[in-house]
């Protein structure tokens, strides 16, 4: 699960420096001017072929593909093919780029947000993308009834005005500071397909989109793959920095629920790329399958591999504990699972030492986490673990669990906790945490779900403990995920966190424009959550390993600011 609309997807969550600097540089209206790209600078590159495109979160058919309702990775993955923002990234130097706008202007008081529509901008049926699109996909995020509770948090507070068919103004009640990076943000459906729906949510067009990006939907062959067909006539070749980028013809995303499956269609060249695990880059690409791979392009071989160390942010993995169950509401207990868990051992024996132990939601060693917590972060301690049990109330009393008497009932420690079916390295993690946990007298049930499933599950709050993966942002808010008000349906913060201080330090962060400022914030809030443990906070990677079919020729492999290759830049000579 991730961040909910497209400019997030495709900019891996970055909030560009360029538009931070307008914050705390501009003094009077600020107008957007065009930086150089390195995408203006590649040059001419074939056009032609399939590439086949498989993804760890394409392990079934996805909910939705409609940039209003995608809020899963699954989903969300597909975005950048289908659709475009007001305004996109070069993930090389973080400066934004003309996308369905040309530029756009910000008011002295940073209240007002106007953005100039490319009059060039079209529909893949050929009609124009006009302020109408906006101002029906603004109405439709802004209906209670849509599906789209993540999103319409990034909204609050804000309105539009449409002056005329190429010009859409945002006016919003009290700036912050990644306002614009909202603004730029906006991805509109088209109103032509919309505008007669009775039922959003379950419209047709939801899984028949009509979008305006580099690639049109062909079909989904349900369980077994998604193909896309290149936009022969995509008005936004004529943009210096889209012109030799989205070449192949055909994108093909296969469904596969088993990921060691999906390593051997690999090596046979049925994809033609992969994203390892730490499982198979240790004990295949450079164990018992060494020979097959090459380690740099333009080799003999048929496939090779790529790792990856740039300044992305990481994701970082978690378990959640549902605080609305009585286990988990409180924090001494919390923090006694976290020091019952062997980071070590996983890290050894699951990650290959390829990863490394988070202490934060904000990217462990950005600077909006406390220096302090990687180094006195939560180690496996059973002594001090019992000890915080014990003055949480949980008692042994003979059985095959510890138990607590909560509101005069007397409860067992035994809990479900939920994984992805598809991901092995979830259930292998499980497995060792269940260990630990029987050894101290807590009963641990491995439920494996269905990815879908699993969702649902989240989404209506029906879980007791759950594992899962959040992307770490450059400048995070921290709004939808930690702040008391985002504990709703549809709302990030699904485990039922709340901590005034919190909320207090993200609403005040949230209005803070000097970045230096904002970070300290940012490491207070680090600190408070760490103390809590909603989370137990897991690990991050400290690379992408990146599986390639030889066949495949690029430019560059990798921009800074990539979280892993970057397909779009893909040829076949």
């Amino acid at each position: 699960m991730n961040a909910s609309h497209l400019f997030k997807k495709i900019c891996k969550n970055l909030l560009p420096y360029s538009i931070l600097s307008i914050y705390f540089l501009a003094q009077a209206d600020t107008v957007y001017k065009k930086t150089s790209s390195f995408y203006d600078k590649l040059p001419k590159t074939p056009k032609g072929g399939t590439l086949r495109i498989m993804s760890p979160h394409s392990v079934t058919d996805p909910k939705s593909l409609n940039p209003i309702l995608n809020t899963d990775a699954n989903s969300g993955q597909y975005d950048e093919y289908l659709w475009m923002s007001l305004m996109t990234l070069d993930t090389e130097n973080l400066n934004e780029l003309p996308a369905l706008a040309t530029s756009y202007s910000i008011s002295e008081d940073k209240k007002t947000y106007t953005f100039y529509l490319n009059p060039k901008a079209k529909w893949q049926d050929d009609t124009p993308v006009t302020s109408e699109d906006f101002r029906l996909t603004f109405d439709l995020i802004q209906n209670p009834k849509v599906a789209a509770a993540v999103l319409r948090s990034y909204y609050h507070g804000i309105s539009m005005e449409t002056p005329n068919k190429n010009t859409v103004v945002f006016k919003v009640d009290s700036p912050r500071f990644d306002t614009l990076f909202q603004m730029c943000a906006f991805a509109p459906v088209q109103k032509k397909q919309f505008e007669q729906t009775k039922d959003f949510n379950q419209d047709a067009g939801i899984m028949n989109p009509i979008g305006n990006g580099p690639y049109i939907f062909s079909r989904l062959e349900r369980g077994s793959r998604l193909i896309f067909n290149r936009n022969k006539t995509w008005w936004g070749n004529e943009l210096s920095h889209y012109k030799n980028r989205y070449n192949m013809d055909t994108l093909e995303f296969p469904i596969l629920s088993d990921y060691n499956l999906t390593y051997e269609k690999f090596l046979s060249q049925q994809v033609d790329t992969l994203e390892f695990t730490s499982d198979q880059w240790h004990n295949k690409v450079q164990g018992i399958d060494k020979d097959k791979f090459a380690f740099e392009p333009n080799s003999k071989k048929s496939v090779w591999g790529l790792k990856i160390e740039n300044k992305s942010p990481k994701v970082y993995s978690y378990i959640g504990w549902n605080e609305k169950n009585p286990i988990f509401a409180d924090k001494n207990t919390r923090r006694a699972l976290s020091y019952l868990i062997d980071y070590n051992k996983i890290l050894e024996k699951v990650y290959y030492n390829l990863s490394i132990q988070s202490s934060s939601p904000f990217g462990s060693l950005t600077n909006n986490s406390d220096v302090t917590l990687r180094k006195t972060k939560i180690v496996m301690n059973r002594g001090k673990a019992m000890e915080l049990l014990r003055s949480s109330g949980w008692k042994n009393t003979g059985g095959k669990s510890l138990v607590k008497i909560v509101k005069g009932k007397k409860i067992p420690f035994e809990f479900k906790f939920s994984i992805v079916s598809s991901s092995q390295t979830a259930l292998k993690i499980a497995q060792i945490i269940k260990e630990d946990f029987k050894k101290s007298g807590i009963i641990m049930n491995i439920q494996s779900l269905e990815w879908n499933t699993f969702l649902d599950q989240i989404e209506k709050h029906d879980f007791d403990a759950v594992t899962l993966a959040w992307t770490s942002t450059l400048y995070p808010n921290a709004r939808q995920i930690w702040h008391s008000k985002s504990q709703g349906l549809g709302g990030s913060n699904f485990i039922g966190y709340s901590n005034p201080k919190v909320d207090d330090l993200i609403d005040k962060s949230n209005m803070e424009f000097d970045i230096k400022k904002r970070n300290l914030m940012m490491q207070e809030i680090n600190r408070l959550i760490y103390e809590d443990q909603p989370y137990t906070f897991l690990f991050e990677p400290k690379y992408s390993l990146e599986g390639l079919n030889s066949k495949i020729q690029s430019h560059k492999w990798s921009l800074p600011y990539d979280n892993g290759v970057n397909m779009n830049l893909f040829y076949l000579p």
